[in-house]
C-alpha cells in the first residue's frame, strides 16, 4: 500500500515538473500575459467573495382606498306583486307583458255585466226589506196601542214584533251583500299600485279567471335591489358589512338592507340584498348581472409591485431595506391584487424601499448595494 502512494505522489510530481517546463519554454510575452490574468482572476474572486450583494428596489407607494373586494351580484326585487280576480268573470282587456306604466294607469279589465245585475237585484231585495221592516215595525207599534185596551191578544203583538226583526234583519244583510258586490264590481278595473313594469300574464282576453286568481304579474320599479351571493369568510372579514361601502363601476352607492341569515351547507355563502341608496340604473333589468365593489376603511396598507412578494410555506413576505442598507424581512398579507401591484397590509410603510430584484442570497441584517430604484 505505502508502495502504491509513493508510486502516485511521484507521477504528480513528474507531471507538475513537465508543466513547469513547458511554461518556461513559452516566449516571454505570452508567459507575462497568462501571469497576469491569473493575478486578475484571483483578485476578481477575491472581490466577490467580499463584495455585498447587489440588489434593485421599489418604493412601497400609499394606498387609501382600503380593503376592496368585487361581489358577483344580480338585479332583483324582494317580491313579484300578483294582480288577482275578487270575483269569477270574463277577462276583456289585458296590457301585453313587457309595457311600462306609471302609478294608476290600467293594467286588465273584466266584465261588469253579471255583477251589475246582480248588485240591481240586491238592490231591490234591499229596498223590499226596508219596506217591509218599515211596515212590520208601524204595525207593531198600532197594535201595541192597541194592546193596552185588552183588544190584540199577546200572541198576535209578539208576532208583529218577530216579523219588524226579521226584516230588520234581512234588511242589513241586503245592504251587506250590496256592499260585497259593490266591492267586486269596482274591482273589476285592475289599475297599476305604483310606477313599475307588466312582468307576465297569467290569463288572456276572453278568458274567464276564477275568484282569487292571478291575472298577471307587476314589478313595482321602487322596489329594485340586488342579490349577491357571498362567501362566507368574505363576510366576516367585512365585519358582517357594518361600515362599509357598496358601489357599482358607475359610482352608484347601495346599502346593506337584509341577509337571508342562512349559510349554504354546501358552499358557505350567504345571500345579501342590497339597496340603492337613490334610484337605481337606468335600464335595470331582472336578472342582469353587476359587479358591486365592497370595500371598507382600514390601517396599514400600502401598494408594492409583484417582484416585491416572496412566499414561503403559504406565507408572504418582503426584504426591506434601511437606511443603512441592511436588509431585513417583513411578514405581510396580501388584501388585493391588480395587473402589476399587490395591495398589502403589515408594517409596511409608505416610502419604504423593497427589494424586486436580487432576493436570492439575502438573509436577516444583510447589508446590500443599491444599484437601481424602480417606480410603481
Amino acid at each position: 500500500m505505502a508502495r502504491q502512494l509513493l508510486k502516485i505522489q511521484n507521477e504528480a510530481n513528474f507531471e507538475f515538473i513537465k508543466i513547469i517546463r513547458g511554461f518556461i519554454l513559452v516566449p516571454n510575452a505570452l508567459r507575462h500575459f497568462i501571469l497576469a490574468n491569473i493575478v486578475i482572476g484571483s483578485s476578481l474572486l477575491s472581490s466577490d467573495a467580499n463584495s455585498t450583494p447587489s440588489v434593485s428596489v421599489s418604493e412601497a407607494q400609499p394606498w387609501q382606498r382600503g380593503i376592496q373586494k368585487p361581489l358577483y351580484c344580480h338585479a332583483d326585487v324582494p317580491f313579484r306583486q300578483q294582480i288577482s280576480s275578487h270575483v269569477f268573470a270574463e277577462l276583456t282587456w289585458l296590457l301585453p307583458a313587457g309595457s311600462q306604466v306609471k302609478r294608476g294607469e290600467l293594467l286588465a279589465k273584466q266584465n261588469d255585466f253579471y255583477l251589475k245585475r246582480q248588485l240591481a237585484q240586491l238592490d231591490a231585495n234591499a229596498k223590499a226589506a226596508h219596506a217591509n221592516y218599515i211596515y212590520s215595525f208601524n204595525e207593531y207599534e198600532r197594535l201595541g196601542k192597541l194592546d193596552e185596551g185588552g183588544v190584540v191578544s199577546s200572541s198576535e203583538l209578539q208576532q208583529h214584533k218577530k216579523d219588524y226583526q226579521t226584516a230588520l234583519e234581512q234588511n242589513k244583510i241586503y245592504a251587506e251583500q250590496f256592499r260585497l258586490v259593490e266591492h267586486q264590481l269596482k274591482n273589476l278595473t285592475h289599475r297599476a299600485p305604483a310606477d313599475g313594469v307588466v312582468l307576465s300574464l297569467s290569463g288572456q282576453p276572453g278568458q274567464w279567471v276564477g275568484e282569487g286568481e292571478s291575472i298577471l304579474e307587476f314589478l313595482p320599479a321602487d322596489h329594485h335591489e340586488m342579490t349577491c351571493r357571498v362567501a362566507l369568510d368574505l363576510y366576516q372579514e367585512f365585519n358582517h358589512f357594518k361600515d362599509v361601502k357598496l358601489s357599482l363601476s358607475d359610482g352608484t352607492e347601495l346599502f346593506l338592507d337584509r341577509h337571508a341569515g342562512l349559510v349554504s351547507s354546501q358552499d358557505q355563502t350567504i345571500n345579501l340584498h342590497l339597496k340603492f341608496k337613490s334610484t337605481p340604473p337606468e335600464k335595470f333589468l331582472i336578472g342582469q348581472r353587476y359587479v358591486v365593489d365592497v370595500s371598507m376603511a382600514a390601517s396599514n396598507l400600502t401598494k408594492v409591485p409583484y417582484d416585491a412578494l416572496t412566499i414561503n410555506n403559504s406565507e408572504y413576505y418582503v426584504w426591506r431595506v434601511n437606511q443603512d442598507n441592511q436588509v431585513s424581512k417583513v411578514i405581510v398579507q396580501i388584501i388585493d391584487s391588480e395587473k402589476n401591484y399587490s395591495v398589502i397590509q403589515g408594517s409596511i410603510q409608505a416610502g419604504d424601499k423593497l427589494v424586486v430584484k436580487g432576493k436570492v442570497a439575502l438573509k436577516e441584517d444583510t447589508t446590500v448595494t443599491i444599484n437601481g430604484q424602480g417606480k410603481l
